[in-house]
């Protein structure tokens, strides 16, 4: 039996183990079945603390659909709540991650993390005209449109993930400008469906608010699951939200399917 304990950071939930000398290990299959939300604990990805020889931490993140992520924002601020609750990381200081170093901050009840961003925003015409495109972890898309509520995302997050376009796949965000702040809806890689957040989503579309919208940082962005606060410090970019833990409890392996 293992312990694990269940996070929700903004409605984006997650499992998370801790593993410091490294020895946990799941199958693709393995992570599908703890992800699966009627046979298993349900979660939209899994997180394993493991130990870093320069950093106060190493984040390894596995999708629902069992695919190691390089990036989760809300994931790595629930990892740092974790962290800190096992006296792995004070209040205050860095962890790795696939996609590099990253610095976080404990601030009360929020959690802060440095999101990495690669490259600027690009003009995208794809699905339609005004649409951006930037890598945040990984890669999103953003979408502009009038009302987020009536959007049809879900096959529109199918059709762009596999889209000539995007040979990596994407995340897909549709985007609005709700008097200062953004509302937005995103589809996620690897979960492959719509998620109630995404952090490195609301990084993406706070820069696309501040570049074409004009928006001021700090940008607050509204999704399903809960408000997320995106910053940028010099040439960096913050991201601030909740991070909680549900429950906790113990699973076996052999109740997992390993093929």
């Amino acid at each position: 039996m293992i312990e694990f304990q269940k996070y929700v950071a903004a409605g984006n939930d997650f499992i998370v183990f801790e593993s410091w000398d490294r020895t946990l290990n799941f199958t693709e299959n393995q992570i599908k079945s703890l992800c699966d939300r009627r046979f298993g604990i349900g979660a939209d990805g899994v997180l394993i603390l493991s130990v870093h020889e320069n950093y106060d931490f190493q984040m390894n993140y596995f999708n629902a659909d069992g695919s190691r992520g390089e990036m989760c924002g809300n994931g790595a601020r629930s990892l740092v709540h974790f962290a800190i609750s096992k006296n792995r990381a004070g209040t205050k200081g860095t962890f790795w991650a696939d996609d590099g170093s990253h610095q976080f901050i404990q601030a009360g009840e929020l959690i802060d993390v440095e999101i990495n961003v690669e490259g600027k925003l690009k003009s995208w015409d794809i699905p339609r005209k005004g649409c951006g495109f930037i890598n945040t972890g990984v890669p999103h898309l953003i979408v502009p449109v009038e009302d987020v509520s009536i959007e049809d995302l879900i096959p529109m997050g199918e059709r762009m993930n596999s889209h000539e376009a995007h040979p990596q796949g994407t995340n897909v965000n549709i985007i609005e400008n709700s008097n200062g702040i953004v509302s937005i809806r995103t589809w996620e890689r690897g979960v492959n469906t719509e998620t109630l957040a995404c952090g490195t989503g609301a990084t993406a579309a706070a820069i696309y608010a501040s570049e074409e919208w004009n928006f001021s940082w700090p940008i607050k962005l509204a999704f399903t699951g809960g408000d997320l606060e995106v910053d940028r410090r010099g040439n960096q970019y913050w991201l601030k939200g909740p991070a909680e833990l549900v429950f906790e409890g113990h699973i076996s392996l052999s109740s997992l399917q390993s093929n």
